[in-house]
């Protein structure tokens, strides 16, 4: 993905803050944890005279409606810079898309993901800008659509329209939120957080799993959030529709850069 220009982009304002931060991993090197970093970072930049705010609260509005997922920037430079600190052995693309994530919602024009916890700082340092380009389906997999029933049709839409409104890096959390309100402004009953039901030898055991989502009493919706879905979450879905009332399930996963390929369809016979 390529940024779009900007003046400040890696010169002038950004270019002091890397400074702070590489004087801070000088001083300490890798191996303590994020909110160490943060702390000596905010005082580097109290002493070099740049203004910021630690732990700044991100509300998700989802159109027009704001959405409590509890979500927090590290650092900002208010409507100049954001500052998201990582203390990891390795940077993973998502980590960058989670950046233009936090940017397009907090609509900052620029942001640095810093990651503290690998040996050489200048190469654990992204520079994006705000890019808010909108993104549409591709054409197969709205042709595909057709092939399934109305219920998963209408999901799937819905699905496609809170991807390219979030984009990825979020938690499943605040992509089941928004789904479930996306439904519901289609018009389609949404339950979350069904209680399973477990029966053992005729006897029912009390189980704190929940189903996520089930539309229209007929379809349970599982949000997922990994690099590439594998057997085994798809045998986790499969479960939750066995112990569902409903037989059939979709486990989409908001984290690949197209739901054509991560998204499946589970289907149990009772």
């Amino acid at each position: 993905m390529n940024p779009i220009k900007h003046p400040d982009l890696g010169k002038d304002l950004s270019g002091r803050v890397i400074g702070a931060a590489m004087e801070v991993h000088r001083k300490f090197g890798p191996g303590l944890d994020e909110a160490d970093y943060e702390r000596a970072l905010s005082l580097e930049l109290l002493a070099i005279g740049i203004a910021h705010e630690c732990q700044v609260p991100l509300p998700l509005l989802y159109k027009g409606t704001q959405l409590d997922c509890g979500y927090r920037m590290d650092l900002v430079l208010p409507g100049r810079l954001l500052l998201e600190l990582k203390a990891l052995d390795k940077l993973h693309p998502l980590h960058e898309a989670q950046l233009l994530t936090y940017l397009r919602l907090s609509n900052l024009p620029l942001g640095l993901l810093i990651n503290f916890g690998e040996l050489l700082l200048k190469d654990s340092i992204v520079r994006r800008a705000n890019t808010s380009a909108p993104r549409e389906p591709l054409e197969a997999f709205q042709t595909s659509r057709s092939t399934m029933d109305e219920i998963s049709r209408l999901v799937v839409e819905a699905a496609v329209e809170v991807q390219a409104h979030l984009g990825a890096g979020l938690l499943r959390s605040a992509y089941q939120v928004c789904l479930h309100h996306e439904l519901v402004l289609r018009g389609l009953r949404v339950e979350c957080n069904q209680p399973v039901n477990l029966v053992h030898r005729d006897q029912l055991i009390l189980s704190s799993k929940q189903v996520p989502l089930v539309v229209e009493n007929s379809l349970m919706v599982a949000c997922c959030c990994m690099q590439k879905m594998d057997p085994l979450h798809l045998a986790k879905a499969r479960s939750l529709v066995r112990a569902s009332t409903v037989e059939s399930g979709l486990c989409i996963n908001f984290h690949a850069s197209n739901l054509a390929g991560q998204l499946k369809r589970i289907s149990i016979r009772k």
